[in-house]
């Protein structure tokens, strides 16, 4: 099976928060990184409020517009798939965007389980995070993290792996200990037991994805292709063939 090719548009700083500056920048900057991720052979782009710093666990309102207008627009202007990640972890925020945007997939951090974040304590909700999905009518998949970074787990992976199909997710999101910090093969190990496609999401880079390939159906990739941080469309081609001719 070919794997997908997944990058991560970081927003800037969106209304409300401490570094915001002006809403037409941050809307005209994530376009001109939809449209490299797309030309550079990208599946999909995941659009994340990533310059909100520091991040709430339940964002307001403005954060709620504005990613959904950032995401619909972004609908409107590529072929590709789209999906929202709304830090830290505000799942039904997430999926309220993904409805008004018609995005295909959002993705949650902390589905099930809890753990401490730099945040605070965030905790899964997968029973409220699912039947929201259904009373919206909202079409988006869930793709669930097991061991988030930039979190302290107090359940163990064996808990996430025997539990995660209970909390109905589909798909689940693998990354390292921080952004930019590389997946441990022995997770992905464990991993095979799930019969669940698995993202590899943090540390990709040209040079090592090929250790992954036969333990993931794709990656999400964020830091790697981005140059001056903006998306670079020979970085992500580059990437994306590579990925494609395994």
């Amino acid at each position: 099976m070919e794997k997908v090719l997944i990058c991560a548009i970081h927003l800037k700083p969106l209304p409300g928060s401490p570094n915001y500056k002006n809403f037409d920048e941050v809307l005209e900057f994530a376009l001109k990184d939809a449209k490299a991720a797309e030309e550079g052979g990208a599946d999909a782009v995941i659009v994340e409020n990533f310059g909100d710093v520091p991040y709430q666990k339940e964002v307001g309102k403005e954060v709620v517009a504005c990613m959904a207008v950032i995401a619909r627009e972004i609908r409107r202007e590529v072929g590709i798939g789209v999906g929202v990640n709304v830090l830290r972890n505000d799942a039904i925020a997430a999926l309220a965007v993904s409805k008004a945007s018609k995005a295909d997939f959002v993705r949650i951090n902390q589905l099930f389980f809890s753990s401490l974040t730099p945040e605070g304590w965030i905790e899964g909700r997968a029973a409220e995070v699912m039947r929201y999905r259904r009373n919206i009518d909202c079409n988006a998949m869930i793709f669930a993290d097991l061991n988030v970074k930039h979190a302290v787990h107090f359940a163990s992976l064996e808990d996430y792996i025997i539990n995660v199909e209970r909390a109905m997710p589909d798909a689940v999101i693998v990354t390292g200990i921080a952004t930019g910090y590389e997946v441990d093969l022995r997770t992905l190990e464990a991993l095979k037991r799930i019969h669940l496609p698995i993202l590899v999401g943090s540390g990709i880079t040209l040079d090592n994805f090929s250790r992954y390939l036969e333990y993931c159906d794709g990656f999400i990739v964020g830091t790697y292709i981005k140059r001056g941080g903006r998306i670079d469309v020979d970085k992500v081609r580059k990437l994306a063939v590579a990925i494609k001719k395994r």
